[in-house]
């Protein structure tokens, strides 16, 4: 146990000797992105955070039902609702072409610990952001988050993160968004009966005036009849990012056939930027390791495929 703590903990201690000296931690001072004068809302910049394989192929994460770096992710408040210690490299992919801007694409880690502590979880991870002319913006994340499950019934979270997301720049004006500075999340999940979780859900609590890092709030309910089994779907507003407040919904379903290979598919509706989305996903897991991948595209006028490919080691 005193090994994993001391891992856990120089990871921390070492990310932030990386980024300490980078830059240091300050509000978003840039005006909302908004829809003014982009013309079509499907342009507007989306989100970037920190994704899992199982996020991305169950519409809009399933978040109640999230475990570990999944947890981390998206529901912060579930990091110790399972005795788990993950270790996670992972890549995401949007493929794209000179003629459409060039690939985004993002790499990093994740570890989540919820077996050191009785009660406790925590989390960590950091990814760099590299993106082509279609997204103008590159930079880091990171992000770090402690889960309590206080009782049996009841677990809350927060999550901290930090980035560094630069937009490009063109005759001294910016041309592309950007995401500079600290914000929090927080999140509570319940458990009335051991197959139902419902979660209340906040994102961005601190205003970062970024439309990679917009202020949202919403709900989750996940329901798991049989282990192998499991469905859930997701309600959040996002307050900033538009003229007015806009829906983001989806739901998905998840069933892991032979205890092995996890199946997933879910849909997406982003109401501000008028899109649709269907979700898919597939994996392999034996023992102490698993390699999952997910897929999001984009169905209608934007043509976008989101790619993410995972390897995970369980330490115990």
């Amino acid at each position: 146990m005193g090994a994993k703590r001391a891992f856990l903990g120089a990871t921390i201690v070492g990310l932030l000797t990386v980024l300490c000296p980078l830059h240091s931690a300050s509000g978003q001072a840039e005006a909302p992105s908004g829809v003014s004068g982009l013309g079509d809302p499907a342009l507007v910049p989306t989100e970037d955070t920190l994704e899992t394989t199982y996020g991305l192929a169950m519409g809009t994460g399933a978040r109640a039902g999230a475990v570990g770096t999944s947890a981390l992710a998206y529901n912060t408040s579930n990091m110790a609702a399972l005795r788990t210690y993950h270790v996670e490299a992972f890549s995401q992919i949007i493929p794209g072409s000179k003629s459409n801007g060039g690939t985004y694409w993002t790499i990093g880690s994740s570890i989540t610990d919820s077996t050191t502590a009785k009660k406790l979880a925590m989390g960590t991870s950091f990814r760099g952001v590299f993106s082509g002319e279609g997204r103008r913006y590159s930079g880091w994340d990171w992000r770090s988050g402690i889960g309590v499950q206080a009782i049996p019934q009841l677990g809350l979270g927060i999550g901290f993160r930090w980035g560094r997301l630069s937009s490009e720049w063109q005759n001294s004006e910016r041309i592309g968004p950007s995401f500079d500075g600290v914000t929090l999340d927080a999140s509570m999940t319940v458990t009335p009966i051991p197959w139902l979780k419902v979660a209340g859900l906040g994102y961005n609590l601190i205003k970062t005036y970024s439309a990679l890092a917009p202020q949202m709030a919403g709900g989750s309910v996940a329901l798991a009849p049989i282990e192998a089994f499991s469905i859930g779907g997701d309600i959040l507003v996002d307050f900033t990012t538009f003229q007015k407040n806009e829906l983001i919904a989806g739901a998905g379903i998840s069933y892991v056939a032979g205890e092995m290979v996890p199946l997933r598919f879910g849909y997406r509706r982003d109401n501000g930027r008028n899109l649709n989305q269907i979700t898919a996903g597939l994996g392999f897991a034996k023992g102490k390791i698993a390699f999952e991948g997910a897929l999001r595209q984009d169905i209608g006028a934007r043509k976008e495929t989101y790619l993410l490919f995972m390897f995970r080691f369980v330490v115990e």
